[in-house]
């Protein structure tokens, strides 16, 4: 028997438990002490070119002493002579690679799953944050532009919803989207500017 929204519940169900207590497919701790960590991915098991090419790329990085992964478990050891906050760097730049997921550096008893929702969800804030900084941005080029779109898009919305007003509505709506919409174009005082840093380092 199909009772409408049962299947659909029974979907969100099975993705927010995919999404809380699945794990993290990243690089997640095992064991840590100063100088040594072990790592586990489950994205790394039964990959033994990617694995070795791996273990190559770790250890030609400074202040790498060993490195180890092995496909079998997925997991990397490694040995370092380098700051703790440069290693948790370097393994969070590994984990977005092959996962699209943060590490998890600490031993913890909260689901691994449950701590990438959380980052996830401070990234898609922060994301979201700067967005808007960059909108409003008023010495942006585009500043202006924005903001009249801003104008004509509410202005034509309002004239559609609560006017009924056609075809001068949608017109207005349309030019609005369509200034919103258009790309800003950088700086090129700016770009000039790191070109130059860029060649000089």
């Amino acid at each position: 028997m199909n009772v409408p929204g049962v299947n659909l519940g029974m979907r969100v169900g099975e993705s927010l438990g995919k999404l809380f207590f699945s794990g993290n497919s990243g690089m997640v701790i095992v064991h840590r002490i100063p100088g040594r960590r072990r790592y586990v991915c489950k994205v790394l098991k039964n990959e033994k070119a990617a694995c070795l090419h791996l273990e190559e790329l770790i250890q030609s990085f400074p202040g790498i002493m060993k490195a180890t992964v092995n496909p079998v478990t997925g997991s990397v050891i490694v040995v370092y002579d380098q700051s703790e906050k440069v290693i948790d760097a370097l393994f969070d730049s590994m984990s977005h690679a092959l996962a699209g997921k943060h590490a998890v550096h600490e031993l913890t008893v909260i689901p691994t799953g449950i701590l990438t929702v959380g980052d996830n969800i401070n990234d898609s804030l922060r994301s979201l944050r700067d967005s808007v900084r960059g909108f409003f941005n008023h010495s942006e080029p585009m500043f202006l532009s924005r903001m009249l779109g801003l104008a004509l898009f509410s202005y034509g919305l309002i004239r559609i919803l609560y006017r009924g007003d056609r075809p001068a509505g949608p017109q207005l709506f349309w030019w609005g989207l369509g200034l919103l919409l258009r790309q800003s174009h950088p700086d090129p005082k700016k770009v000039f500017a790191a070109n130059l840093e860029e060649k000089n380092q």
